[in-house]
């Protein structure tokens, strides 16, 4: 058999225009053995297999099969700008490429693809009347799952024996601008059902118009679908006021840099740097031009990365919950949903961390731990967070974050692996970024230093009667401190230590 000429199309409108022409049909590798024997005089559009197979291979030699035994009257079409992948993809199907409309190709017309269209909500407040009216009339109501082997299981228990039924493809529309391969997957869902109905917030529907045009061709108001919704009128609750480091006067910053200075041991060109780009970062926001500062503090672990947080955190506000997120849990596909959630009453919902932990806070700061663990939709929300000073979850509430200080913490050991793992568009967003070293043995001795200072003062009232004295002081200090690497690990054989001695004084006294 000959090899074929593959055609491209270089945009929306000129595939749209083809469509005019000729049908066309998106390739399903599930199903398109029998699709494929049986069409003629149709365009086969492989631009999504080919995204998949970039990153999927092992099942490119299935889909060259498929390619290979296509109809004479047929013929395949992709983006132009995967024309060349194509084409080294599939070798034995594909000579060479051929723009559709450098030349008038002589082709029939046939009927052209039914699409259909999808609806819009406006916000929060009228999807949670959209989630009442389905439970009321009994509507299947889901979100788009995470991306796995069992996408078509899980629907077709969600689907069965439904008239009607409904799937929320917000969360797609969020996770698809970074992860293209998305697109091969959600299109073998969209191509299954005849009976489910798919809505999006109002903002993302330009999304699924861009990448789905074979699917949807325009949206209405959810209105026209669920006849007598009605919109929540009822007032949202003013969000809790944050204290941020915005709000503190001069005298206040003062005293939190003098608080600060003396409680983190060490790192003295740090500390320098972050009071400078802090006081800027007041009158910056003042003037409504920097929403959010942002610190990026890599280095061996145990050395004061964390305690940077915890130290504004206690000096914005005493006992503050702090909001912290731990990333090293976030490196699945569905990370972004884990961390803003998923919409309430659906099908495996789930309420975000981020937004739940904002809540609970008093303070105006994230912490970001163990960053470098998370994948790309991540950074690329963060991204967005730090230029807008605000994150919309997928319930369609808007966070606000204006004033706020985000730390990001990482276990990276060097600059060159810095620039390495985090993305450059984002390091250019960063305001502050800190290698965290060593302490040096002064600096271990002066950590010891405000251990026995503290330990004074909190525990002694409450263990004895009794001061500690020189000799205490020395039996506490006698371990090889400076052998420890990390701070915590001094700070763990100091109270050892206390506990030891208030235990040879308990037994004493008695």
């Amino acid at each position: 058999m000959n090899k074929k000429v593959l055609l491209t199309y270089s945009n929306l409108d000129e595939l749209r225009k083809y469509e005019k022409e000729i049908e066309i049909y998106s390739f399903i590798l599930a199903e398109n053995k029998g699709i494929l024997n049986s069409i003629e005089n149709a365009a086969i559009d492989i631009t999504t297999i080919v995204i998949f197979l970039s990153a999927n291979n092992g099942n490119v030699l299935s889909a060259e099969m498929s390619l290979y035994n296509l109809d004479d009257s047929c013929v395949a079409i992709v983006r132009e700008s995967y024309a060349e992948i194509a084409i080294n993809m599939f070798p034995y199907v594909f000579n060479k490429v051929k723009p559709i409309y450098e030349k008038k190709l002589k082709i029939n017309k046939t009927a052209i693809t039914k699409r259909s269209h999808f609806y819009t909500y406006k916000n929060e407040k009228y999807l949670k009347q959209i989630i009442k009216y389905t439970e009321d009339n009994e509507i299947p109501l889901a979100s788009f799952p995470s991306v796995n082997g069992d996408l078509k299981a899980c629907y077709d228990e969600f689907n069965k024996n439904n008239k009607l039924a409904i799937v929320d493809l917000t969360s797609l529309s969020l996770a698809i601008e970074d992860n293209k391969n998305i697109l091969y997957l959600s299109e073998q869902f969209l191509s299954i059902y005849e009976n489910v109905r798919y809505i999006v917030i109002a903002n993302k529907a330009d999304i699924l118009l861009k990448y789905f045009p074979l699917y949807f061709d325009d949206f209405e108001s959810v209105d026209n679908l669920l006849k007598g919704v009605e919109e929540e009128t009822e007032p949202e609750d003013a969000s809790q006021k944050k204290r941020c480091i915005t709000d503190l006067d001069n005298k206040e910053f003062e005293d939190f840099c003098s608080y600060f200075d003396m409680n983190l041991i060490g790192h003295r060109a740090f500390k320098n740097k972050m009071f400078r780009f802090l006081k800027n970062f007041q009158i910056m926001n003042r003037v409504n031009d920097q929403k959010v500062f942002s610190m990026f503090l890599f280095g061996m672990s145990g050395i004061g990365k964390t305690e940077v947080a915890r130290l504004i955190a206690e000096k914005l506000h005493h006992g503050s919950y702090l909001t912290k997120i731990n990333f090293a849990n976030y490196s699945s596909q569905d990370a972004l949903n884990i961390l803003i959630g998923s919409p309430r009453g659906y099908i495996g919902c789930e309420h975000g961390e981020l937004s739940d932990k904002v809540g609970k806070s008093e303070i105006g700061l994230i912490l970001c731990d163990e960053f470098e663990k998370t994948n790309r939709p991540v950074f690329s929300f963060f991204l967005e967070l730090l230029e807008d000073g605000k994150f919309t979850d997928t319930m369609a509430r808007e966070h606000d974050i204006n004033g706020f200080i985000v730390i990001f913490t990482s276990n990276i050991l060097s600059e060159a692996e810095f620039q390495k793992t985090i993305p450059p568009e984002l390091q250019t967003r960063l305001d502050l970024v800190c290698e965290f070293k060593e302490p040096s043995v002064a600096d271990k001795h002066d950590f010891l230093e405000l251990l026995y200072n503290k330990a004074a003062k909190k525990y002694v009232a409450q263990f004895s009667d009794y001061n500690i004295t020189i000799d205490d002081k020395k039996t506490l200090y006698n371990f090889s401190y400076q052998n420890l690497h990390a701070l915590r690990d001094i700070k763990r054989e100091f109270q050892n230590k206390l506990m030891e001695l208030f235990e040879i004084r308990e037994k004493f006294t008695q």
